[in-house]
Order: structure tokens, then sequence, then C-alpha cells
């Protein structure tokens, strides 16, 4: 970790003053470590560096970083410097802080609120931390499986595009994002989705958040009704609160949402929020009689229905379902993809695909916003896919999670047996499975986290009461930790007292 800057722009020693220099300079470091400019764990420079800095003899410095080392502020070790306290007792901040009354100058603690929309959309409660721990920890869901990626190849491609700056990529005209990439989605996606588009109609976005972002606040004034699914993605939920929609649940069966249910709970809604291929995140499939009658209703009543197509290219049982946007000939539909799930999820890349009459308008506000990739990381995905690299990777992944899930789903057979049953579902890189009536889901996920096991609670997801159930990941988990994590999980829930199935 390279030495931290200094707050020396404020940082002045008087000479004339009463204090000594060494005083000041220790004043100085001790406000600046309390205040939080100096951060925990941040290298200081060293002290002849600093003394050349301030114009003042080594011996100086030397003296007040001992004297903050005695302290606790500080702690240095031999070949690695001088640090501030990677933790600061408690009793050291209260007296510090008790000494110190408010001074002149000195920013007062801001107690202006947020925004209503501002407080609905930070209160949206998502897992993301437990992503950091890396792949591979059971049940870890959402995430593919990163090790197996070509990064050779993909490191080849970036390089490719990023040291030939007449490629035009280092610039500001990203727009709505490179031809050639726009290009190539709109190829896949017609080939392998059904989804019917040019290239102009694709809008690439910084990832799946982006592109939710992005059409919730084109679409929706506050206030307006929008159905979303229950239980449903959480993503999804705090984008939709983010642009001040009120939320219309709509509940989910095994063909997926309940269009007659939604119609009967509010009959104009502004938009239709859903995930058709694999529903987020009990895994049914939307029937043909309900896409055909989702879209006739959503022709009727003037609403916009945005198809979140996030993990379809994984189904394990025939051909994958063609999209929603396929079979929309009015003009309703907005189709939404990612290539987190696919590739990996720090590529950070998503995409709309909006009728033609939205494409200036889009255009006009995505850049105005800022939710434009890289351009050098969409050329690379650009020849990625036009390549046949993009296609042959989802052919070897797929090969691959249908055999975890396979594992998983044997596992639910028999040691989870009495505790959990697998929910019907095709494809995807996850799976729920429900508890038997009564159960507790949020306490048996915290009781399996206590043993680093990464499973979230149906209940996270609803926002109305239902069946209790956990959700759980396989991509990421390799072949041989499956078994294992689920014998430890069913002694998990036999000691937690989970009710049984039978």
């Amino acid at each position: 970790m390279p030495a931290s800057p200094l707050p020396l722009g404020t940082l002045a020693l008087d000479n004339d003053a009463e204090a000594p220099l060494y005083r000041q300079l220790y004043d100085a470091l001790r406000e600046a470590i309390l205040d939080g400019r100096l951060h925990p764990g941040a290298r200081l420079p060293s002290s002849r560096t600093l003394a050349g800095d301030l114009g003042v003899g080594r011996n100086t410095v030397l003296t007040a970083y001992d004297q903050l080392t005695a302290e606790g502020y500080l702690e240095g070790q031999v070949g690695a410097g001088t640090r501030i306290a990677a933790v600061l007792p408690d009793s050291l901040l209260q007296l510090d802080r008790q000494a110190r009354p408010h001074q002149p100058g000195r920013p007062a603690r801001n107690t202006r609120g947020l925004s209503e929309r501002g407080q609905a959309l930070s209160a949206t409660r998502r897992l993301a931390p437990a992503y950091s721990r890396g792949e591979g920890r059971p049940f870890l869901h959402g995430l593919p499986a990163i090790d197996q990626f070509p990064n050779m190849l993909w490191s080849r491609l970036l390089a490719r595009h990023a040291r030939d700056p007449r490629r035009g990529n280092l610039g500001y005209e990203v727009g709505i994002g490179l031809p050639a990439l726009r290009e190539a989605i709109a190829a896949y996606a017609g080939a392998a989705r059904g989804v019917v588009c040019t290239a102009e109609q694709v809008i690439v976005t910084v990832g799946a958040q982006g592109a939710l972002d992005m059409a919730a606040r084109m679409l929706l004034d506050p206030g307006d009704p929008v159905w979303i699914e229950d239980p449903g993605y959480l993503g999804a939920r705090g984008a939709l609160l983010g642009a001040g929609a009120t939320l219309v649940p709509v509940p989910v069966d095994g063909e997926g949402i309940d269009v007659e249910a939604g119609i009967a709970r509010h009959e104009t809604p502004r938009l239709i929020y859903v995930t058709p291929s694999h529903q987020f995140p009990l895994g049914a499939t939307l029937s043909l009689p309900r896409r055909l009658a989702l879209l006739d209703h959503a022709r009727q009543s003037g609403a916009w229905v945005l198809e979140d197509d996030y993990d379809s290219e994984y189904r394990y049982q025939g051909r994958p379902i063609a999209s929603l946007q396929g079979l929309d000939r009015a003009g309703t539909v907005i189709y939404m993809g990612t290539f987190a799930k696919t590739m990996f999820p720090a590529i950070r890349i998503g995409y709309l695909i909006v009728p033609e009459n939205l494409v200036d308008a889009f255009g006009t506000a995505i850049r105005i916003t800022g939710h434009v990739p890289p351009a050098t990381v969409q050329a690379a995905l650009a020849d990625f896919i036009g390549e046949g690299h993009f296609g042959g990777h989802v052919r070897r992944m797929r090969a691959l999670y249908a055999e975890r899930r396979a594992l998983l789903l044997k596992a639910l057979d028999n040691e989870l047996a009495p505790w959990l049953e697998a929910a019907p579902g095709e494809g995807g890189l996850q799976l729920s499975a429900y508890l038997a009536d009564g159960a507790d889901d949020a306490a048996m996920a915290r009781a399996a986290a206590e043993a680093d096991i990464h499973i979230s609670p149906l209940s996270l997801y609803r926002l109305e009461t239902g069946r209790p159930g956990l959700y759980m990941g396989y991509a990421s988990v390799p072949e041989a930790e499956i078994g294992k994590a689920a014998t430890r999980l069913a002694g998990i829930l036999a000691k937690a007292g989970c009710p049984r199935r039978f």
C-alpha cells in the first residue's frame, strides 16, 4: 500500500508558536486520524520524507510519531513503515471526542435526510457482501463458475483493443454502445432467444442493474403502479422503488406470474416486470397461455412489459424457451439481458432492446446518466461473441451446471429430503427448495450462515407471506463439495429444530 497523502494543504507548523514543532505535528496528525481523514491501516510517509516536505528536522517528526505510537494511534513494523492503527481503542476515541469541544469552522454533523425515493432505494435489502467471499462457497447463488472462464483468451481480446488508440475506444463518443457490440447482441438475441430486433434497438448499459434503473426512470412517474412478481428479484424492486413506483405484488405459481390475479389487484398498471424464462426465485417458466394473456392485457391497458431474461441460456431439459418479446406484435415489451451470469459479474455489461420509437429517447438519457460501460471492454466482448467464443463457453458451462444441478437435486432427494423439497424448475444457476409449512426460513438461513453455508430465505424475496423455503446456488460450487455441503446443511437444519416434512 502506498503512503497515505497527508492533509499538507492545511498543515502549517509555526516556528513562533508557543507549542513546540513536534507537538504541533502531533496535534495535527491526531486530529486527522480522529476526523477520519487518515484511515486505519494507511501507511504514513517516512520520517525523512515528511521532514523534508515540512521543512523541519527529522527528530521533530520522529518525536511526534513516537508519541502517537505510544498512545495507540500509530503502529510500526520493521520493513513496513508506520501506519495508522488498524483498531483504535473505544476508550481512547471517547476520551478524545469528549476533550474536543465543537470548534468554529469544524463541520457539524449533517442531519439532512434523503428523499422519499432515496430512502426507499436504500432500504431495499440485498446480500451483495456475501459475494466478496468468492466462488465455491456453498450454496452461494447468482454467481457462475468464474474459475472456468477462459481468462487468457479474454485478456488477449482486451489487450488487442487497449493497445491501439486508433480504434477510437479512448474517447467519449460511446453513446448507446459500440456498433460492433450492438450488432453482435442483436444477432445473438435473435438466434438464441427469438428476439425480433435490429442492432439500432440495442442499448448497452452498465450491467443488468443499470438497465433496470434506466428503464424504470424512463417509463415511470412517481406513484405509477407496477406489477411485480411475488416472490421476486430484489434488484428490480429497488430500481422500481427508486423511480417512485407503487409496487403491486402479483403471486407466482407453477406457470409463472398469475395474470388474472394481477388484473384483480390493479387492472391498469403502468409497467409489468416479469422473469418469464426462469422466474426469480422459484424457477417456473411462464406458460404460453399466460404469455399470450399477459401481452394481450398489456396491449389493452397501455402497460409496458419489462422482460428480464437473466439466465435463460441455462435450461437443462429441452430447448430454451423463446423470449416474450418475440411474441409481441404491439411494441409493448422491453427486453433486457446481462453477461454477468454467462461470463462473469465484474464485466458489468447488460443491455436493453427497446421498441424503435424509444431508441432516440433512451439514447439521449443514457448519455446524461452515464450508464455506459468502457469502450475497450465493449469491443473485446464484441469480438468474444463474434468469433464464436461466447457460444462455446455457454455450451461448456451448460453441461457443467447440469451436472452440478443433478448432484444438488440428488442431495435434496436423499439426506435433505426430511426438511426440503425442490421447487419445479428446468434451468438456471440456482434453485428453490420448500420447507415444511410453519418453518422459519430466515432462522434456518441464519443458522446455515454461521456454518459458512450461504442460502437465502424465500421470505426475503416476498412482499406478502407465502410458503417458506431456501434459495440455493450450485453453479460456482465444485462437484466434490456439493454432497459434503448438503450433509452439513442437513445437520444444521436438524440442530436448528427445523420442522420435518415427514
